[in-house]
């Protein structure tokens, strides 16, 4: 039973294979079976206006894999004009077209770009997805030669020896071109032309505009014209080129550009840069004509260019006692040519010490001292001031570290405890500035001296300086005064007096004599402010620059005529006779 159902298997195989070798001849008899071979599918892949094997004489037989010498009339080249590139250095890549078939034939191009490499930008609104440039539907003329190009930064962790491999594919033909990495390149004395480029900038700001300069010159002995293009940074917005230039989206191109021998031109371009670029970023734009580029590279900017603030701290002592209190002078210097603006400073706190205050709107957090917003003029110093107590249980031998950052500059300053510190704390960053009377009160038609001390003890010397006396003229008025050639300007309520040349260490004074009015109401305060200004005090907080004194208007004063201050002099002097004799009873019994 067994041996029939196998006979009958193989009749019924046997069957079917004859079946199918006369499908397969019939087949062949009408058309080619090498449906794998462009000789046999039917399809004119030249376009030569014949089909396969035996009409398109390209074609010697059925197993033939292509037509002729291109399958569809396209031609495509690659090249980035090197042979050698180094790490982070640059390319420009240019892909030719051609077509030979049709009077204009639209295609698709694909550059496929080397993983060592990032696109800066593409011509003829070529679309960049990571390492593929893509254009669609180019117009290609029959016997005209049609260029693309793509710039492209090599990356600086290219590794030397490996080769950068580009390949652009077109319908029905593909090219490749290879650059080796190396650490030095030679120049290529094959180079008809010298070409440079620039913004003039380093950095560059939001929304600021920058100017591109492209100098070419024709470094052969023939006269040479050429296309001069220019790629602009994609974070920026055109605005205008020089001469007539040809805009098509980020590429500039001025067009039949002639020069002699050793000669040179210069054209222009400028853009605004996007005022949303992020800060640190590289703005990138770069100029070529063929294989010959030049690259600028500048980095954008939301405040000053890097390092352009340096900070100081000290106390100006190197040991304090328990209890002291340690003045840090803070200095925060910017040293470019623009205003520094939104300047956060942070001072460290010492261990073992005690917040006491801090000038120029500084506040303690807890842990710091900080001053969030700073305005610095260019080349200008801002001093800053905080004090600290050194705590009670401040081990002796124990260091007081404090530090100020400004925009990523440190500096530290270390202060030691002792038993005993023969050191006074002096700032000499903080002009020593006073103003005094000889008395707090005053009876109407009476008489106040007013004294103004200055002593410099800076580091530098002062030549530019005054100061603005202001007092309130309906119950006051100038009766006398001295250095008269020092005082520049009066009126009824001011006197400014000029500061003299005041070297470090040096001091000056004057003093003047105002008349109390006899009308002064009996109880009234009598103010009068000084301020010290100049541009060689300019640095200084307002605390330093500032006095004001104040005296009291009294309806008589005692008979004698003494003042108020005599008077509870002699009181307290009575006071204290009075308990050293009772003390001396006491002692006695």
């Amino acid at each position: 039973m067994v041996q029939l159902r196998k006979a009958a298997s193989a009749i019924t195989a046997l069957t079917l294979l004859g079946t199918g070798f006369v499908g397969v001849f019939s087949l062949l008899s009408n058309t080619t079976l090498a449906i794998h071979s462009q000789c046999s599918d039917g399809l004119d892949n030249d376009r030569n206006g014949k089909i396969d094997y035996p009409q398109d004489d390209a074609c010697s037989s059925l197993d033939d894999d292509y037509e002729g010498i291109s399958t569809s009339g396209n031609f495509i080249t690659v090249t980035d004009g090197h042979e050698t590139v180094t790490p982070g250095g640059a390319v420009v890549y240019v892909v030719t077209l051609k077509q030979q078939r049709e009077t204009s034939r639209n295609v698709n191009v694909t550059l496929h770009l080397p993983h060592q490499s990032n696109v800066t930008s593409a011509s003829d609104a070529g679309s960049v997805r990571q390492d593929t440039v893509t254009w669609t539907n180019l117009s290609i003329s029959k016997d005209v030669t049609r260029t693309i190009t793509v710039n492209v930064n090599v990356t600086p962790e290219a590794k030397p020896g490996q080769y950068l491999v580009t390949r652009a594919l077109v319908e029905g033909a593909e090219a490749t071109d290879t650059t080796l990495v190396k650490e030095t390149v030679q120049p290529n004395a094959n180079l008809s032309y010298e070409l440079s480029l620039t913004d003039g900038k380093d950095f560059v700001w939001p929304g600021e505009q920058s100017t591109y300069t492209v100098r070419i010159k024709n470094i052969s002995a023939t006269q040479k014209t050429t296309d001069v293009h220019l790629a602009l940074p994609f974070d920026a917005y055109f605005i205008s080129a020089s001469d007539n230039a040809v805009r098509d989206s980020y590429n500039i191109t001025w067009k039949n550009i002639t020069l002699d021998p050793n000669q040179s031109k210069t054209f222009t371009s400028t853009v605004q840069i996007d005022p949303r670029t992020k800060d640190k970023m590289l703005v990138r734009s770069r100029a070529y004509i063929g294989s010959v580029s030049a690259l600028d590279q500048t980095v954008a900017r939301t405040g000053l260019p890097y390092n352009s603030i340096s900070t100081t701290i000290s106390d100006n002592r190197g040991t304090a006692e328990v209890g002291q209190v340690l003045n840090y002078t803070v200095k925060v210097t910017n040293n470019s040519d623009l205003v520094a603006t939104n300047v956060p400073v942070d001072a460290s706190f010492p261990i073992y010490g005690e917040f006491v205050g801090a000038t120029e709107g500084g506040y303690w957090d807890g842990s710091n001292v900080r001053w969030l917003v700073l305005q610095i003029a260019p080349k200008d110093t801002r001093i800053l001031t905080y004090s600290v107590r050194v705590r009670a249980d401040a081990p002796l031998g124990s260091v007081l570290t404090a530090s100020a950052t400004a925009d990523g500059s440190l500096s530290r300053d270390r202060t030691t405890v002792v038993l005993q510190s023969t050191e006074n704390g002096l700032i000499p960053n903080e002009i020593l500035f006073r103003k005094t009377s000889d008395r707090r009160e005053a009876v109407p038609g009476g008489r106040i001296r007013y004294t103004l001390f200055i002593k410099n003890t800076l580091d530098h010397v002062i030549s530019d300086a005054s100061i603005v006396d202001r007092f309130e003229n309906r119950y006051l008025s100038l009766d006398t005064f001295e250095n008269p050639t020092s005082l520049i300007s009066r009126t009824d309520s001011q006197m400014i007096w000029a500061v003299p040349v005041l070297k470090p260490g040096e001091s000056w004074k004057t003093s003047y004599v105002l008349k109390v009015s006899a009308n002064a109401p009996t109880g009234m305060d009598l103010d009068n402010v000084a301020t010290l200004r100049g541009a060689d005090v300019e640095g200084l907080s307002l605390s330093q620059k500032v006095r004001t004194n104040q005296a009291g208007v009294l309806g008589d004063f005692p008979e004698t005529g003494a003042g108020m201050d005599t008077m509870l002099a002699g009181i307290l002097a009575i006071i204290a006779m009075s308990a050293t004799a009772i003390q001396r009873k006491l002692t006695l019994r």
